[in-house]
């Protein structure tokens, strides 16, 4: 009894599978414990200093904002000239209503109204500093007077009931007011973009040196620059991640121009852990309800702008570094697959030698040796069930070979010279049995004349379908067909009616015998079931390098189940790729589209419809000695 373990199988099994199972585990238990701990810490640590630099980048942006607005509000020029120039309009606007002439006051003289202007403008250049780290700069008083600084200079009225921040600001004079961004059509004018500019806009209540509130100063900022940090973040960032900040309104400060909705459960998660601890950064796992992804989240609050920034990561995108390992891990597989070898290499060389009798048997082996015994010894001996087994099974098959061989060619023999007498075999006895009838008709009516005539069309049609050529001129195939209908039209007489158009070029094309002929027998075959008169029509043309006979009839046409049937058939040998055995009976147009094929292969034309004015057409095709 062979031993069940002393096979190739189990040997190979037991030592691939002990090494492969040893090395991977260890493999993928080290990647897993170790690059998933990993890179998630370093991804928390990247993405919050990635947050707390954005966000500390947007308060300094902020922070110029104030400073500059500080530096108005605290400067003494400042205080002196915008209350100068305020007062100033003041007395000329009473003493313009009066009438009269105003008194010259006592002292230095008060410069004009464009000289004020022009100095505080001087002045609040100055406050701004060289830098220019804000944009534009606007002071306004509270009769409707506003001043400008930077792009926009100059003076001009304003309506504070149009301007949305004016009651909060004043309301709360002592606190500064950040403005919710919004399109700012003047400061587009300095910007060469066609997109619409946003601005943010940063105000406090400006007091006299007595503490008096006499204007609002408004500190004005591109929406880009500030928030430039999150835009070369976006280009820049390793995780693909997305930045939302909004404020203590839960009102999204950026980005501007989506939808806000979707960022809405984001903000009721961070705004809840900002009203906790509103100073420190802090980081959350959530599942995205749009995508259903989980996604990590890194929240920085500022208690400068009382904004709230969020960087949004998803966790796919997050261990997408792990394909940089497992290329390492590749590597490492690769030299412990080598090491697999060495280890297999004992076993392998048990097996190599009875492996390589069996080859030379088999390299070795030829027909004529096939049940003979000759190719190799009847036993092997290697110690191995399944190379004894193969080698046995090997002899035997070679004894089959040799039985299968001799019924294969008989078989072929066979079916060879069936499909042969298949093909030849087109003649219909019917036709023969009518044209008889109709000669014997004639001969008592004493017709001699068209009994000539008939009995040699017959003998010609006779002596054709006799012929051995398997291929015959497109002349011959439709001098034949004419024959077949002069026959007809003697025993039908003026009922029916034929004609042919056939191009000269494809006159001398070979095509494959009976193949026309077929056609027209089965238009009369159809077409006398009606009423006459009958009309066959043999239409012959070239296009391209194919030439292409169509044959039509007004007849009734093909019944739709006679038209199923033949395309059935033909999907029936195009997916099985083989031709099948015929009968002799029932051939028809089938008949025709098999010669078609083994003569013209996938060039072959076999269309068969009705016509939509009624009567059948049936069009066969294949390619001109030119076109090969």
């Amino acid at each position: 009894m062979a031993n069940r373990f002393n096979n190739i199988r189990t040997i190979l099994f037991l030592t691939y599978t002990l090494i492969i199972v040893v090395v991977f585990t260890v493999l993928v238990l080290w990647f897993y414990s170790w690059a998933s701990g990993e890179l998630r810490r370093n991804a928390l640590d990247t993405l919050a200093g990635m947050g707390t630099s954005v966000q500390d980048q947007i308060d300094s942006e902020i922070q110029k904002m104030n400073d500059v607005s500080l530096n108005v509000m605290y400067s003494n020029l400042v205080k002196d000239q915008f209350k100068r120039l305020v007062e100033g309009e003041s007395d000329e606007d009473v003493q313009g209503g009066s009438g009269s002439t105003p008194a010259l006051p006592e002292g230095p003289i008060i410069p004009s109204q464009r000289e004020s202007a022009k100095q505080l403008a001087d002045i609040l250049t100055a406050a701004i500093g060289p830098s220019r780290p804000v944009e534009q700069l606007y002071l306004y008083d509270f009769a409707g007077k506003m001043y400008g600084n930077g792009f926009d200079n100059g003076e001009r009225t304003y309506d504070p009931a149009s301007k949305a921040w004016y009651e909060g600001v004043v309301q709360n004079p002592s606190m500064k007011h950040i403005g919710k961004p919004a399109i700012d059509s003047e400061m587009a004018k300095f910007v060469s973009s066609r997109e619409g500019q946003y601005s943010i806009s940063l105000f406090r209540v400006f007091f006299d040196n007595y503490n008096v509130p006499i204007g609002i100063v408004e500190i004005k900022q591109y929406y880009s620059r500030i928030f430039r940090s999150i835009l070369d973040q976006r280009k820049l960032g390793a995780y693909r991640e997305k930045v939302i900040v909004y404020d203590k309104q839960g009102q999204i400060v950026f980005p501007m121009g989506e939808d806000s909705a979707r960022y809405e459960p984001y903000i009721r998660l961070t705004a809840r852990q900002g009203e906790n601890d509103v100073s420190a950064a802090s980081s959350a796992t959530v599942r995205n309800p749009a995508s259903g992804e989980d996604e990590l989240l890194s929240v920085h609050y500022s208690e400068l702008t009382g904004w709230t920034t969020v960087l949004i990561v998803s966790e796919r995108e997050l261990l997408s570094p792990l394909s940089a390992f497992s290329k390492k891990t590749v590597l490492v597989a690769f030299v412990i697959l080598l090491m697999a070898i060495v280890l297999s290499f004992a076993a392998a060389r048990r097996i190599a030698s009875p492996i390589q009798k069996i080859h030379r048997a088999v390299r070795n082996y030829q027909l004529e040796d096939a049940g003979t015994g000759r190719i190799a010894s009847r036993e092997l001996n290697s110690g191995l069930n399944e190379l004894d087994q193969l080698h046995w099974e090997f002899q035997r098959m070679s004894a089959r070979v040799k039985e299968s061989m001799d019924d294969l060619l008989l078989a072929q023999s066979q079916e060879l010279q069936s499909r042969l007498v298949a093909l030849q075999s087109q003649m219909n006895p019917h036709f023969l049995y009518n044209t008889l009838a109709t000669i014997q008709v004639m001969a008592e009516e004493n017709m001699n004349e068209q009994i000539v005539s008939l009995s040699e069309n017959m003998s010609g049609f006779l002596r054709y379908i006799s012929s051995d050529a398997s291929l015959v001129t497109m002349e011959t195939e439709l001098q034949h067909t004419c024959n077949y209908l002069e026959i007809n039209q003697i025993r039908f007489g003026r009922k029916l009616a034929f004609s042919f158009v056939v191009d000269e070029r494809i006159t001398q094309d070979q095509i494959p015998k009976l193949v026309i002929q077929p056609l027209v027998e089965n238009a009369i075959k159809f077409v006398t079931r009606t009423q006459p008169d009958w009309l066959i029509q043999v239409v012959g043309r070239l296009e391209g390098d194919r030439w292409i006979i169509e044959v039509t009839d007004n007849g009734a046409g093909f019944s739709e189940e006679s038209l199923q049937t033949l395309a059935d058939k033909r999907k029936e040998m195009e997916r099985m790729g083989e031709i099948p055995m015929l009968q002799l009976n029932g051939m028809g147009l089938l008949n025709i589209y098999i010669r078609l094929r083994l003569t013209y292969g996938d060039s072959a034309l076999f269309q068969v419809n009705n016509l939509p004015s009624g009567g059948a057409r049936i069009v066969i095709g294949g390619r001109t000695a030119n076109g090969g």
